[in-house]
């Protein structure tokens, strides 16, 4: 890990290991992993409103071939992302369904839908980058 990063001293760069170090070897124990199931959810409305419900989720419909990619700028509603909001909805939405059902949560990992896509992805991209934040509370990691 390289922490001497001098213009952004609190940004760490992890090496990744070559491929091969991850191939399986005939005394190698098995790990457990379960398949990620989701434990809550909630919504943003047209105003990213928090809601705790899943009244925005919309049916896919794939595209018309043949679709006018110029067409639906002028209805476009970008989302003022200059508010850093990392992890509140997520934890906000944990914590009324722990509230509701007055059970605590037990997970080593918890994390937006397609997180784990990207750390894994990333072992496979030499040329491509992500940043995300993640802390560890109650032996539970949170990204």
């Amino acid at each position: 890990m390289n922490t001497n990063n001098q213009t952004h001293p609190q940004v760490h760069v992890f090496n990744t290991l070559p491929l091969n170090q991850f191939e399986r070897t005939r005394d190698a124990g098995n790990t457990a992993i379960s398949r990620p199931q989701e434990i809550a959810h909630f919504s943003y409305d047209d105003n990213h409103e928090f809601h705790l419900d899943d009244s925005s989720i919309r049916w896919y419909y794939p595209p018309d071939i043949g679709t006018d990619l110029n067409r639906g700028f002028e209805t476009f509603r970008k989302h003022d992302d200059s508010k850093d909001e990392h992890l509140e909805s997520l934890l906000r939405a944990l914590m009324e369904k722990e509230k509701t059902t007055n059970l605590k949560t037990e997970a080593d990992i918890i994390t937006w839908r397609g997180m784990m896509t990207k750390i894994i992805a990333s072992l496979f991209d030499s040329r491509d980058g992500f940043q995300m934040n993640a802390t560890c509370f109650e032996g539970t990691m949170y990204a």
